[in-house]
Protein backbone atom coordinates (compact mmCIF):
# COMPACT_ATOMS: atom_id res chain seq x y z
CA UNK A 1 0.00 0.00 0.00
CA UNK A 2 2.79 2.29 0.96
CA UNK A 3 4.40 1.62 -2.26
CA UNK A 4 0.98 2.45 -4.34
CA UNK A 5 1.10 5.74 -2.26
CA UNK A 6 3.96 7.06 -2.71
CA UNK A 7 4.04 5.85 -6.85
CA UNK A 8 4.01 8.71 -9.14
CA UNK A 9 2.30 7.91 -12.17
CA UNK A 10 3.32 9.71 -15.50
CA UNK A 11 0.72 10.33 -18.69
CA UNK A 12 0.68 7.68 -21.01
CA UNK A 13 2.04 4.70 -18.42
CA UNK A 14 1.79 0.96 -18.72
CA UNK A 15 1.70 -0.34 -15.24
CA UNK A 16 2.40 -4.04 -15.08
CA UNK A 17 0.64 -5.53 -11.90
CA UNK A 18 2.71 -9.21 -11.66
CA UNK A 19 0.68 -11.83 -9.93
CA UNK A 20 -2.21 -9.74 -8.45
CA UNK A 21 -3.26 -12.77 -6.39
CA UNK A 22 -5.96 -11.23 -3.59
CA UNK A 23 -5.86 -7.63 -5.68
CA UNK A 24 -4.67 -5.59 -2.42
CA UNK A 25 -3.75 -2.55 -3.39
CA UNK A 26 -5.50 -2.60 -7.10
CA UNK A 27 -8.24 -0.54 -5.76
CA UNK A 28 -5.70 2.41 -4.96
CA UNK A 29 -3.74 1.87 -8.11
CA UNK A 30 -6.73 2.68 -10.33
CA UNK A 31 -8.05 5.46 -8.34
CA UNK A 32 -5.11 7.36 -9.40
CA UNK A 33 -4.26 6.36 -12.63
CA UNK A 34 -3.93 8.79 -15.08
CA UNK A 35 -6.58 8.93 -18.20
CA UNK A 36 -4.04 8.00 -20.50
CA UNK A 37 -2.56 5.47 -18.62
CA UNK A 38 -3.57 1.54 -18.32
CA UNK A 39 -3.20 -1.08 -15.28
CA UNK A 40 -2.28 -4.71 -17.07
CA UNK A 41 -2.69 -7.55 -14.48
CA UNK A 42 -0.81 -10.73 -15.54
CA UNK A 43 -0.64 -13.85 -13.66
CA UNK A 44 1.86 -16.61 -15.04
CA UNK A 45 0.83 -19.35 -12.79
CA UNK A 46 -2.93 -21.39 -13.44
CA UNK A 47 -3.26 -22.33 -9.99
CA UNK A 48 -3.23 -19.21 -8.76
CA UNK A 49 -5.04 -17.40 -11.18
CA UNK A 50 -7.76 -20.15 -10.23
CA UNK A 51 -7.33 -18.95 -7.28
CA UNK A 52 -7.40 -14.92 -7.47
CA UNK A 53 -10.59 -15.43 -9.61
CA UNK A 54 -12.46 -17.25 -7.51
CA UNK A 55 -11.57 -15.03 -4.23
CA UNK A 56 -11.17 -11.58 -5.24
CA UNK A 57 -14.15 -9.51 -7.63
CA UNK A 58 -12.28 -7.73 -10.13
CA UNK A 59 -15.79 -6.27 -11.75
CA UNK A 60 -15.37 -3.22 -10.41
CA UNK A 61 -12.53 -2.49 -12.91
CA UNK A 62 -14.30 -4.25 -15.80
CA UNK A 63 -15.57 -0.68 -17.24
CA UNK A 64 -12.37 1.00 -16.37
CA UNK A 65 -8.49 0.77 -18.11
CA UNK A 66 -7.63 -2.78 -16.89
CA UNK A 67 -7.32 -6.05 -18.24
CA UNK A 68 -6.43 -9.24 -16.35
CA UNK A 69 -4.62 -11.93 -18.28
CA UNK A 70 -2.94 -15.66 -17.56
CA UNK A 71 0.04 -16.63 -19.97
CA UNK A 72 3.25 -18.33 -19.48
CA UNK A 73 4.62 -16.93 -23.14
CA UNK A 74 6.30 -13.25 -23.03
CA UNK A 75 5.08 -13.31 -26.96
CA UNK A 76 1.63 -13.47 -25.71
CA UNK A 77 2.41 -11.08 -23.27
CA UNK A 78 3.89 -8.13 -26.22
CA UNK A 79 1.22 -9.03 -28.48
CA UNK A 80 -1.76 -7.82 -25.65
CA UNK A 81 0.44 -5.06 -25.06
CA UNK A 82 0.42 -3.68 -28.26
CA UNK A 83 -3.42 -4.69 -28.77
CA UNK A 84 -4.38 -2.21 -25.83
CA UNK A 85 -6.82 0.71 -26.56
CA UNK A 86 -4.07 3.30 -25.59
CA UNK A 87 -0.97 2.05 -27.25
CA UNK A 88 1.95 3.31 -27.86
CA UNK A 89 2.70 4.30 -24.20
CA UNK A 90 6.00 6.12 -23.46
CA UNK A 91 6.90 4.63 -20.29
CA UNK A 92 6.23 0.88 -18.27
CA UNK A 93 6.34 0.63 -14.67
CA UNK A 94 6.23 -3.17 -13.12
CA UNK A 95 4.92 -3.33 -9.69
CA UNK A 96 5.23 -7.42 -8.02
CA UNK A 97 1.76 -7.56 -6.20
CA UNK A 98 2.55 -11.02 -4.49
CA UNK A 99 4.88 -13.61 -3.66
CA UNK A 100 3.78 -15.37 -6.54
CA UNK A 101 6.28 -13.41 -8.48
CA UNK A 102 9.02 -15.27 -7.17
CA UNK A 103 7.79 -18.68 -8.63
CA UNK A 104 8.15 -17.25 -11.77
CA UNK A 105 10.88 -15.00 -11.79
CA UNK A 106 12.57 -15.41 -14.89
CA UNK A 107 9.02 -15.31 -16.73
CA UNK A 108 8.47 -11.97 -14.92
CA UNK A 109 11.70 -10.54 -15.20
CA UNK A 110 11.95 -11.38 -19.10
CA UNK A 111 8.09 -9.33 -19.07
CA UNK A 112 9.70 -6.46 -17.74
CA UNK A 113 12.68 -6.42 -20.48
CA UNK A 114 10.60 -7.04 -23.36
CA UNK A 115 7.74 -4.60 -22.50
CA UNK A 116 9.81 -2.10 -21.94
CA UNK A 117 11.62 -3.07 -25.57
CA UNK A 118 8.60 -3.08 -27.22
CA UNK A 119 7.58 0.73 -26.25
CA UNK A 120 11.22 1.76 -27.23
CA UNK A 121 11.07 0.14 -30.12
CA UNK A 122 7.82 1.87 -31.27
CA UNK A 123 9.29 5.37 -30.45
CA UNK A 124 12.54 4.75 -32.06
CA UNK A 125 10.54 3.83 -35.52
CA UNK A 126 7.97 6.58 -34.76
CA UNK A 127 10.95 8.60 -35.62
CA UNK A 128 12.32 7.14 -38.22
CA UNK A 129 9.11 7.44 -39.71
CA UNK A 130 8.46 11.13 -39.01
CA UNK A 131 11.97 11.44 -40.91
CA UNK A 132 11.24 8.94 -43.90
CA UNK A 133 7.61 8.12 -43.32
CA UNK A 134 6.63 10.67 -46.49
CA UNK A 135 9.82 9.48 -48.63
CA UNK A 136 8.18 5.88 -48.23
CA UNK A 137 4.69 6.64 -49.51
CA UNK A 138 5.68 8.66 -52.41
CA UNK A 139 8.16 6.15 -53.21
CA UNK A 140 6.05 3.34 -53.11
CA UNK A 141 3.15 5.31 -55.36
CA UNK A 142 6.24 5.95 -57.91
CA UNK A 143 7.60 2.86 -57.95
CA UNK A 144 3.83 1.06 -58.19
CA UNK A 145 3.58 3.43 -61.17
CA UNK A 146 6.27 2.06 -62.95
CA UNK A 147 5.44 -1.59 -62.07
CA UNK A 148 2.01 -0.83 -63.76
CA UNK A 149 3.20 0.48 -67.06
CA UNK A 150 5.56 -2.36 -67.26
CA UNK A 151 2.71 -4.98 -66.72
CA UNK A 152 0.55 -3.22 -68.84
CA UNK A 153 3.11 -3.46 -71.27
CA UNK A 154 3.67 -7.18 -70.66
CA UNK A 155 0.20 -8.15 -71.21
CA UNK A 156 -0.20 -6.25 -74.18
CA UNK A 157 -3.12 -3.46 -72.76
CA UNK A 158 -2.85 0.12 -72.51
CA UNK A 159 -2.65 1.92 -68.91
CA UNK A 160 -5.98 4.10 -69.36
CA UNK A 161 -6.59 7.27 -67.57
CA UNK A 162 -4.38 9.21 -65.82
CA UNK A 163 -1.98 6.65 -64.91
CA UNK A 164 -1.02 6.27 -68.54
CA UNK A 165 1.60 9.10 -67.89
CA UNK A 166 4.57 8.98 -66.03
CA UNK A 167 5.02 10.44 -62.80
CA UNK A 168 8.70 12.08 -63.44
CA UNK A 169 7.11 13.18 -66.66
CA UNK A 170 7.20 16.74 -65.94
CA UNK A 171 10.59 18.46 -67.11
CA UNK A 172 10.40 20.68 -64.10
CA UNK A 173 10.63 17.81 -62.07
CA UNK A 174 13.16 15.68 -62.96
CA UNK A 175 15.49 14.84 -65.92
CA UNK A 176 14.71 12.91 -68.89
CA UNK A 177 16.73 10.07 -67.93
CA UNK A 178 14.52 9.58 -64.76
CA UNK A 179 11.84 8.43 -67.17
CA UNK A 180 10.66 4.97 -67.02
CA UNK A 181 12.46 3.14 -70.20
CA UNK A 182 10.23 1.07 -72.36
CA UNK A 183 13.14 -1.29 -72.63
CA UNK A 184 13.15 -1.87 -68.78
CA UNK A 185 11.16 -4.82 -66.63
CA UNK A 186 9.82 -4.22 -63.46
CA UNK A 187 7.64 -7.37 -61.74
CA UNK A 188 6.43 -8.24 -58.31
CA UNK A 189 7.97 -11.33 -56.25
CA UNK A 190 5.76 -13.41 -54.80
CA UNK A 191 7.84 -15.71 -52.62
CA UNK A 192 7.12 -18.71 -55.36
CA UNK A 193 9.92 -17.55 -57.34
CA UNK A 194 13.20 -19.88 -56.80
CA UNK A 195 16.75 -19.88 -57.36
CA UNK A 196 18.28 -22.76 -57.67
CA UNK A 197 21.95 -22.41 -56.52
CA UNK A 198 23.70 -21.88 -53.28
CA UNK A 199 23.57 -18.31 -52.50
CA UNK A 200 26.53 -15.81 -51.81
CA UNK A 201 26.07 -12.63 -50.34
CA UNK A 202 28.39 -9.94 -50.76
CA UNK A 203 27.84 -7.00 -47.85
CA UNK A 204 30.63 -3.77 -48.51
CA UNK A 205 32.50 -4.24 -45.28
CA UNK A 206 35.78 -4.69 -45.47
CA UNK A 207 36.13 -8.68 -45.32
CA UNK A 208 34.83 -8.30 -48.73
CA UNK A 209 38.27 -7.51 -49.62
CA UNK A 210 39.26 -11.29 -48.32
CA UNK A 211 36.74 -13.11 -50.06
CA UNK A 212 37.65 -11.81 -53.43
CA UNK A 213 39.94 -14.72 -54.47
CA UNK A 214 37.07 -17.17 -53.30
CA UNK A 215 34.36 -15.44 -54.83
CA UNK A 216 36.68 -15.57 -58.44
CA UNK A 217 37.47 -19.19 -57.79
CA UNK A 218 34.21 -20.40 -57.17
CA UNK A 219 32.12 -18.17 -59.25
CA UNK A 220 29.76 -20.84 -61.14
CA UNK A 221 28.85 -22.28 -58.12
CA UNK A 222 26.53 -19.94 -55.99
CA UNK A 223 24.40 -16.89 -57.06
CA UNK A 224 26.02 -14.04 -56.22
CA UNK A 225 23.67 -11.51 -54.44
CA UNK A 226 25.67 -8.09 -53.61
CA UNK A 227 23.89 -5.07 -51.62
CA UNK A 228 23.62 -1.94 -52.80
CA UNK A 229 26.99 -0.38 -51.24
CA UNK A 230 28.82 -3.39 -52.29
CA UNK A 231 28.38 -3.71 -56.46
CA UNK A 232 31.22 -1.19 -57.24
CA UNK A 233 33.44 -2.70 -54.92
CA UNK A 234 33.18 -6.30 -56.85
CA UNK A 235 33.39 -4.86 -60.41
CA UNK A 236 34.34 -4.91 -63.31
CA UNK A 237 35.94 -8.09 -62.34
CA UNK A 238 33.31 -9.59 -60.37
CA UNK A 239 29.76 -8.89 -61.66
CA UNK A 240 26.84 -9.59 -59.37
CA UNK A 241 23.93 -12.13 -60.44
CA UNK A 242 22.03 -9.01 -58.61
CA UNK A 243 22.09 -6.31 -56.58
CA UNK A 244 19.57 -5.29 -53.51
CA UNK A 245 18.38 -2.02 -52.79
CA UNK A 246 16.65 -1.12 -49.87
CA UNK A 247 17.47 2.99 -49.38
CA UNK A 248 14.98 5.59 -50.06
CA UNK A 249 17.23 8.60 -49.68
CA UNK A 250 18.95 10.25 -52.48
CA UNK A 251 22.22 9.22 -51.34
CA UNK A 252 22.38 6.10 -52.76
CA UNK A 253 22.25 7.39 -55.91
CA UNK A 254 25.77 6.80 -56.20
CA UNK A 255 26.43 3.51 -55.30
CA UNK A 256 25.07 3.04 -59.23
CA UNK A 257 27.20 5.73 -60.95
CA UNK A 258 28.53 3.31 -64.11
CA UNK A 259 26.58 0.41 -63.36
CA UNK A 260 23.72 1.25 -65.99
CA UNK A 261 26.29 -0.46 -68.71
CA UNK A 262 26.01 -3.92 -67.29
CA UNK A 263 22.37 -4.16 -66.78
CA UNK A 264 22.29 -5.77 -63.89
CA UNK A 265 18.76 -6.93 -62.02
CA UNK A 266 17.70 -5.37 -59.33
CA UNK A 267 15.75 -6.82 -55.91
CA UNK A 268 14.27 -3.63 -55.04
CA UNK A 269 11.81 -2.73 -51.57
CA UNK A 270 9.15 -0.81 -52.84
CA UNK A 271 9.94 2.09 -51.00
CA UNK A 272 13.26 2.17 -52.82
CA UNK A 273 14.35 5.18 -54.48
CA UNK A 274 13.22 5.01 -58.19
CA UNK A 275 16.41 7.56 -59.18
CA UNK A 276 18.54 4.49 -58.32
CA UNK A 277 16.30 2.22 -60.32
CA UNK A 278 16.55 4.03 -62.96
CA UNK A 279 20.51 4.38 -62.90
CA UNK A 280 20.95 0.44 -62.30
CA UNK A 281 19.66 -0.68 -65.87
CA UNK A 282 18.63 -3.62 -65.10
CA UNK A 283 15.51 -5.75 -64.58
CA UNK A 284 13.78 -4.79 -61.44
CA UNK A 285 11.66 -7.33 -58.97
CA UNK A 286 10.05 -5.71 -56.17
CA UNK A 287 9.29 -6.95 -52.56
CA UNK A 288 7.81 -5.21 -49.72
CA UNK A 289 9.05 -4.64 -46.24
CA UNK A 290 6.08 -3.75 -43.91
CA UNK A 291 7.61 -0.49 -42.40
CA UNK A 292 4.81 0.32 -40.21
CA UNK A 293 1.41 -0.99 -39.47
CA UNK A 294 -0.61 1.27 -41.95
CA UNK A 295 -3.70 0.72 -43.22
CA UNK A 296 -3.21 1.50 -46.71
CA UNK A 297 -0.16 -1.18 -46.89
CA UNK A 298 -2.74 -3.81 -45.75
CA UNK A 299 -4.82 -3.30 -48.40
CA UNK A 300 -1.60 -2.81 -50.99
CA UNK A 301 -1.11 -6.59 -50.14
CA UNK A 302 -4.42 -7.72 -49.84
CA UNK A 303 -4.19 -6.49 -53.74
CA UNK A 304 -1.10 -7.61 -54.68
CA UNK A 305 0.28 -10.55 -52.52
CA UNK A 306 3.66 -9.47 -53.05
CA UNK A 307 6.72 -11.43 -50.75
CA UNK A 308 6.66 -9.43 -47.75
CA UNK A 309 9.72 -9.86 -45.70
CA UNK A 310 9.76 -8.37 -42.13
CA UNK A 311 11.56 -4.69 -41.68
CA UNK A 312 15.65 -5.02 -40.67
CA UNK A 313 16.88 -1.88 -41.36
CA UNK A 314 20.10 -3.04 -41.97
CA UNK A 315 20.38 -4.07 -46.00
CA UNK A 316 21.95 -6.42 -45.42
CA UNK A 317 20.00 -8.43 -43.15
CA UNK A 318 17.08 -7.78 -45.80
CA UNK A 319 19.69 -9.38 -48.18
CA UNK A 320 19.54 -12.42 -45.90
CA UNK A 321 16.19 -12.86 -45.47
CA UNK A 322 15.26 -12.79 -49.27
CA UNK A 323 18.08 -15.17 -49.92
CA UNK A 324 16.17 -17.82 -47.36
CA UNK A 325 12.75 -16.80 -48.78
CA UNK A 326 13.89 -17.32 -53.01
CA UNK A 327 15.87 -20.56 -51.84
CA UNK A 328 14.88 -23.97 -51.21
CA UNK A 329 15.27 -25.38 -47.61
CA UNK A 330 17.93 -26.85 -47.90
CA UNK A 331 20.01 -24.52 -50.21
CA UNK A 332 22.97 -22.63 -48.46
CA UNK A 333 23.01 -19.14 -47.51
CA UNK A 334 26.73 -17.71 -47.54
CA UNK A 335 27.71 -14.04 -47.30
CA UNK A 336 30.81 -12.02 -46.61
CA UNK A 337 31.29 -8.31 -46.20
CA UNK A 338 28.77 -8.31 -43.19
CA UNK A 339 30.77 -6.83 -40.59
CA UNK A 340 29.27 -4.41 -38.15
CA UNK A 341 32.73 -2.80 -37.15
CA UNK A 342 35.72 -1.96 -39.02
CA UNK A 343 39.47 -1.71 -37.81
CA UNK A 344 41.35 1.24 -38.19
CA UNK A 345 41.87 2.60 -41.72
CA UNK A 346 39.11 1.99 -43.67
CA UNK A 347 35.33 1.54 -43.04
CA UNK A 348 34.08 -0.45 -45.94
CA UNK A 349 35.84 -2.53 -48.77
CA UNK A 350 38.07 -0.72 -51.12
CA UNK A 351 36.22 0.63 -54.12
CA UNK A 352 32.66 0.32 -52.03
CA UNK A 353 30.69 3.51 -52.96
CA UNK A 354 30.95 5.31 -49.49
CA UNK A 355 34.87 4.85 -49.91
CA UNK A 356 34.73 5.90 -53.38
CA UNK A 357 32.60 9.38 -52.09
CA UNK A 358 35.23 9.47 -49.31
CA UNK A 359 37.90 10.04 -51.61
CA UNK A 360 36.13 12.13 -54.03
CA UNK A 361 35.46 14.39 -51.45
CA UNK A 362 38.91 14.58 -49.75
CA UNK A 363 40.80 18.31 -49.77
CA UNK A 364 42.53 20.41 -47.35
CA UNK A 365 39.63 20.52 -45.14
CA UNK A 366 37.89 17.01 -45.87
CA UNK A 367 39.97 14.21 -43.71
CA UNK A 368 40.46 11.11 -45.15
CA UNK A 369 39.42 9.69 -41.68
CA UNK A 370 35.98 10.74 -41.38
CA UNK A 371 34.21 7.98 -41.79
CA UNK A 372 36.05 6.34 -38.82
CA UNK A 373 34.92 8.90 -36.59
CA UNK A 374 31.53 8.66 -35.47
CA UNK A 375 28.92 9.27 -33.08
CA UNK A 376 29.28 7.16 -30.22
CA UNK A 377 31.91 4.86 -31.61
CA UNK A 378 32.76 1.94 -29.27
CA UNK A 379 36.08 -0.43 -28.99
CA UNK A 380 34.99 -4.34 -29.16
CA UNK A 381 36.67 -7.56 -29.65
CA UNK A 382 35.78 -9.28 -32.79
CA UNK A 383 36.69 -12.45 -35.05
CA UNK A 384 40.54 -13.64 -34.75
CA UNK A 385 40.67 -11.66 -31.22
CA UNK A 386 41.33 -8.42 -33.28
CA UNK A 387 39.75 -5.15 -31.73
CA UNK A 388 37.29 -3.63 -33.59
CA UNK A 389 35.48 -0.18 -33.86
CA UNK A 390 31.73 0.08 -33.99
CA UNK A 391 28.92 2.00 -33.09
CA UNK A 392 25.29 1.66 -31.53
CA UNK A 393 23.50 1.61 -34.69
CA UNK A 394 26.09 -1.31 -36.09
CA UNK A 395 26.04 -3.42 -33.32
CA UNK A 396 22.20 -3.38 -33.10
CA UNK A 397 22.41 -5.06 -36.62
CA UNK A 398 24.85 -7.52 -35.68
CA UNK A 399 22.28 -8.30 -32.13
CA UNK A 400 19.29 -8.32 -34.72
CA UNK A 401 21.69 -10.85 -36.81
CA UNK A 402 21.88 -12.85 -33.93
CA UNK A 403 18.44 -13.07 -32.59
CA UNK A 404 17.20 -13.99 -36.00
CA UNK A 405 19.85 -15.68 -37.75
CA UNK A 406 22.15 -17.19 -35.35
CA UNK A 407 20.11 -20.57 -35.01
CA UNK A 408 19.39 -20.85 -38.96
CA UNK A 409 22.08 -23.83 -40.65
CA UNK A 410 21.47 -22.50 -43.80
CA UNK A 411 22.72 -19.21 -42.82
CA UNK A 412 26.91 -19.75 -42.95
CA UNK A 413 29.60 -16.71 -42.39
CA UNK A 414 32.55 -16.49 -44.40
CA UNK A 415 33.00 -13.27 -43.18
CA UNK A 416 37.31 -12.81 -41.32
CA UNK A 417 37.00 -9.85 -40.04
CA UNK A 418 33.81 -7.70 -37.84
CA UNK A 419 31.86 -8.62 -35.17
CA UNK A 420 31.31 -12.34 -33.51
CA UNK A 421 27.38 -13.36 -34.99
CA UNK A 422 27.48 -16.85 -33.02
CA UNK A 423 26.07 -18.33 -35.85
CA UNK A 424 27.31 -20.51 -37.99
CA UNK A 425 30.74 -19.99 -39.62
CA UNK A 426 33.08 -21.37 -42.70
CA UNK A 427 36.61 -20.64 -43.69
CA UNK A 428 37.25 -20.62 -47.31
CA UNK A 429 38.21 -24.42 -47.70
CA UNK A 430 34.59 -25.82 -45.64
CA UNK A 431 33.04 -22.97 -47.84
CA UNK A 432 34.33 -24.84 -50.51
CA UNK A 433 33.25 -27.82 -49.88
CA UNK A 434 29.83 -26.66 -48.43
CA UNK A 435 29.68 -25.71 -51.98
CA UNK A 436 30.42 -28.96 -53.73
CA UNK A 437 28.02 -31.04 -52.13
CA UNK A 438 25.27 -28.59 -52.47
CA UNK A 439 26.45 -28.99 -56.23
CA UNK A 440 26.10 -32.97 -56.02
CA UNK A 441 22.84 -32.53 -54.52
CA UNK A 442 21.07 -29.98 -57.18
CA UNK A 443 22.88 -32.73 -60.03
CA UNK A 444 20.88 -35.46 -58.28
CA UNK A 445 17.62 -33.45 -58.00
CA UNK A 446 18.13 -32.55 -61.84
CA UNK A 447 18.75 -36.08 -63.06
CA UNK A 448 15.37 -37.15 -60.35
CA UNK A 449 13.82 -34.41 -62.59
CA UNK A 450 14.61 -35.20 -65.77
CA UNK A 451 14.10 -39.54 -65.21
CA UNK A 452 10.45 -38.56 -63.59
CA UNK A 453 9.33 -36.41 -66.85
CA UNK A 454 10.23 -39.75 -68.80
CA UNK A 455 7.28 -41.30 -66.92
CA UNK A 456 4.17 -40.87 -68.22
CA UNK A 457 1.53 -39.40 -66.42
CA UNK A 458 4.46 -38.35 -64.15
CA UNK A 459 3.62 -34.38 -62.37
CA UNK A 460 6.85 -33.24 -60.49
CA UNK A 461 6.14 -30.80 -57.43
CA UNK A 462 7.59 -27.98 -55.37
CA UNK A 463 9.37 -30.22 -52.69
CA UNK A 464 11.83 -29.69 -49.97
CA UNK A 465 14.34 -30.89 -52.30
CA UNK A 466 13.40 -27.79 -53.80
CA UNK A 467 12.66 -29.07 -57.48
CA UNK A 468 9.90 -26.83 -58.62
CA UNK A 469 7.06 -27.72 -60.58
CA UNK A 470 6.26 -25.98 -64.37
CA UNK A 471 4.33 -23.00 -62.66
CA UNK A 472 7.27 -21.89 -60.47
CA UNK A 473 9.83 -19.80 -61.77
CA UNK A 474 13.05 -20.16 -61.37
CA UNK A 475 17.04 -19.66 -62.09
CA UNK A 476 18.62 -22.74 -63.29
CA UNK A 477 21.74 -24.16 -62.03
CA UNK A 478 24.14 -23.32 -65.53
CA UNK A 479 27.48 -21.19 -65.78
CA UNK A 480 24.60 -18.22 -66.44
CA UNK A 481 22.04 -17.10 -64.14
CA UNK A 482 20.17 -14.81 -66.26
CA UNK A 483 18.09 -15.58 -69.43
CA UNK A 484 18.53 -14.31 -73.04
CA UNK A 485 16.00 -11.75 -72.69
CA UNK A 486 18.08 -10.45 -69.37
CA UNK A 487 15.01 -11.92 -67.00
CA UNK A 488 16.25 -13.76 -63.58
CA UNK A 489 12.86 -15.89 -63.48
CA UNK A 490 11.14 -17.50 -66.47
CA UNK A 491 7.81 -16.48 -64.90
CA UNK A 492 5.09 -19.29 -66.54
CA UNK A 493 1.75 -18.26 -67.86
CA UNK A 494 3.84 -14.63 -68.00
CA UNK A 495 0.77 -12.78 -70.18
CA UNK A 496 -2.15 -14.69 -67.63
CA UNK A 497 -0.42 -13.43 -64.74
CA UNK A 498 0.64 -9.87 -65.69
CA UNK A 499 -2.99 -9.38 -66.83
CA UNK A 500 -4.20 -10.11 -63.13
CA UNK A 501 -1.61 -8.13 -61.34
CA UNK A 502 -2.20 -5.41 -63.82
CA UNK A 503 -6.12 -5.37 -63.36
CA UNK A 504 -5.73 -5.04 -59.65
CA UNK A 505 -2.89 -2.49 -59.89
CA UNK A 506 -4.87 -0.46 -61.99
CA UNK A 507 -8.00 -0.71 -59.66
CA UNK A 508 -6.11 -0.04 -56.83
CA UNK A 509 -4.04 3.28 -58.30
CA UNK A 510 -7.47 4.45 -59.88
CA UNK A 511 -9.44 3.99 -56.61
CA UNK A 512 -6.62 6.15 -54.77
CA UNK A 513 -6.04 8.83 -57.46
CA UNK A 514 -9.99 9.17 -57.03
CA UNK A 515 -10.66 9.09 -53.07
CA UNK A 516 -7.67 11.89 -53.02
CA UNK A 517 -9.70 13.71 -55.52
CA UNK A 518 -12.84 13.51 -53.27
CA UNK A 519 -11.06 14.43 -49.96
CA UNK A 520 -9.03 17.45 -52.09
CA UNK A 521 -12.38 18.55 -53.36
CA UNK A 522 -13.86 18.90 -49.88
CA UNK A 523 -11.45 20.76 -48.57
CA UNK A 524 -11.31 22.71 -50.69
CA UNK A 525 -14.94 23.30 -50.64
CA UNK A 526 -16.00 22.47 -54.21
CA UNK A 527 -17.57 19.29 -53.61
CA UNK A 528 -18.56 18.78 -49.74
CA UNK A 529 -19.36 15.05 -48.06
CA UNK A 530 -20.37 13.71 -45.14
CA UNK A 531 -18.03 13.48 -41.98
CA UNK A 532 -18.55 9.88 -41.87
CA UNK A 533 -17.37 9.60 -45.25
CA UNK A 534 -14.43 11.72 -45.02
CA UNK A 535 -13.20 10.10 -41.78
CA UNK A 536 -13.29 6.75 -43.63
CA UNK A 537 -11.28 8.24 -46.50
CA UNK A 538 -8.94 9.81 -44.35
CA UNK A 539 -8.69 6.45 -42.34
CA UNK A 540 -8.10 4.17 -44.83
CA UNK A 541 -5.17 6.45 -46.45
CA UNK A 542 -3.01 6.37 -43.38
CA UNK A 543 0.40 7.52 -46.09
CA UNK A 544 -1.63 11.11 -46.02
CA UNK A 545 -0.11 11.75 -41.86
CA UNK A 546 1.90 8.85 -40.81
CA UNK A 547 4.68 10.79 -40.77
CA UNK A 548 3.14 13.79 -38.68
CA UNK A 549 4.74 14.52 -34.98
CA UNK A 550 0.89 14.30 -33.74
CA UNK A 551 -0.28 11.21 -35.69
CA UNK A 552 1.19 7.80 -33.15
CA UNK A 553 -2.60 7.35 -32.81
CA UNK A 554 -4.13 8.20 -36.32
CA UNK A 555 -5.55 11.46 -37.56
CA UNK A 556 -6.88 14.38 -36.17
CA UNK A 557 -10.19 16.89 -37.52
CA UNK A 558 -7.85 19.63 -36.23
CA UNK A 559 -7.80 22.57 -38.77
CA UNK A 560 -4.17 22.48 -38.74
CA UNK A 561 -4.06 18.76 -39.22
CA UNK A 562 -6.36 18.75 -41.96
CA UNK A 563 -4.48 21.55 -43.61
CA UNK A 564 -1.23 19.63 -43.63
CA UNK A 565 -3.00 16.75 -44.87
CA UNK A 566 -4.34 18.57 -47.64
CA UNK A 567 -0.73 19.89 -49.09
CA UNK A 568 0.82 16.01 -48.74
CA UNK A 569 -2.56 14.44 -50.86
CA UNK A 570 -2.36 17.32 -53.97
CA UNK A 571 1.66 16.55 -54.10
CA UNK A 572 0.46 12.64 -54.13
CA UNK A 573 -2.25 13.89 -56.70
CA UNK A 574 0.24 15.12 -58.76
CA UNK A 575 2.46 12.38 -58.67
CA UNK A 576 -0.54 10.18 -59.45
CA UNK A 577 -1.86 12.47 -62.34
Amino acid sequence: MAQIAALQIPDSTLILCLSPVLGYGLKELAEKLPASSYILALECDQVLMRFSLDHYDFSPFAQQRFSYIRTDSVAEVLKKIEALPLFPFKKCIALSFSGGVQLNQTFYDEVRLYADEVISRFWKNRITLMHLGRNYAHNTFRNLLSLARSLAKSSARPMTGSLASSPESSPAESPAWCVPSSKRNFQLLTGDERIRKPLLIAGAGPSLDTARDFIIKNRNSFFLLAVDAAAAALLPDIQPDAIVLVESQYWIDSAFIGLHKYGIPIFADLTASPRALQACGGNVYFFCTEYARLKYLERLYQTLHPLTLPPMGSVGLTAIQLALSLTAPHLPVLHTGLDFAWQNGLTHAAGSSPIKKLFAEINRTESPYKLSVSTGMQCISGKRGLSYWTTPVLSGYAELYRHTFAGNERVIDIGTEGCFLNGRQADMTEAELILTDAGNRLTIDTDSRQAAAEIPNSRTEVSNAGVPDAGVPVVGTGKSNINADGRLFAFACKSDTANERYEALNAYLTGEAEALTVLNDHLQGKRLISEHTMKQLFAERDYLYSHFPDAARGYSLDLGFLKRAGIELRYLLKILS
